[in-house]
């Protein structure tokens, strides 16, 4: 009798563990949902810059249990006239009384995520779907980059900027692209091309034009 139920219960983990490793993922149409089933967990098919999280880097806390990032941050002599902190944890603080404040505010809309924006301090959250978000209207990795070290009142931290550039480097330079019922990868990055057709499969898919004679 207890044999049985332990087999029954056997059966039931089995199930459950094989329903972990199969995700579903909802694919909008223009009629219907289409259900599509994927093997194995969500991290074994997104790009490892997607799923990267700025705020799981820094664990640096002080005897009250607060994360203390002065170690990590020189703070520059003109840190009264620039309007914005940058923590090694991805959370930005911005001044709204700034005299700068619509043009940082501006910025920050369009590489971050608000988190809370209270009367005189506002919080953004860099991410890597906001930084995405940012490389697709326009903005490059080194404008990011330069343009938060400008308005940060503390150097800007080794980790974001690594974080940035690990986020945008590649983000936006290749499009998938269907023409007459075949897929098609373009980008205008040669150097990302050349990185592409170093990958077997790939190359195996490679569109060769007839040479003209």
């Amino acid at each position: 009798m207890g044999s049985g139920k332990r087999n029954k219960k056997d059966k039931e983990e089995k199930k459950k563990k094989k329903k972990k490793e199969t995700e579903e993922i909802t694919i909008l149409d223009d009629e219907d949902d289409e259900v599509v089933l994927v093997e194995g967990a969500e991290k074994d098919w997104v790009p490892a810059a997607a799923s990267a999280d700025a705020e799981k880097e820094v664990e640096n806390e002080d005897e009250f249990g607060a994360k203390d990032f002065r170690s990590l941050m020189t703070l520059r002599p003109d840190h009264d006239v620039r309007p914005l902190w940058v923590g090694p944890n991805g959370h930005i603080f911005l001044e709204a009384f700034s005299p700068v404040y619509k043009h940082a505010h501006d910025f920050l809309i369009a590489i971050s995520e608000p988190v809370c924006r209270p009367e005189h301090i506002h919080e953004y959250k860099l991410t890597s779907y906001s930084l995405y978000a940012a490389v697709s209207v326009g903005l490059q990795t080194n404008d990011i980059i330069e343009y938060l070290t400008r308005l940060c009142k503390t150097s800007l931290p080794a980790g974001i900027v690594e974080y940035i550039k690990m986020c945008t480097s590649s983000y936006g330079k290749v499009k998938l692209v269907l023409k007459h019922n075949r897929y098609f990868v373009e980008s205008s990055h040669p150097d990302t091309l050349q990185i592409l057709l170093k990958d077997p499969v790939i190359q195996e898919c490679r569109l060769r034009q007839p040479e003209v004679t």
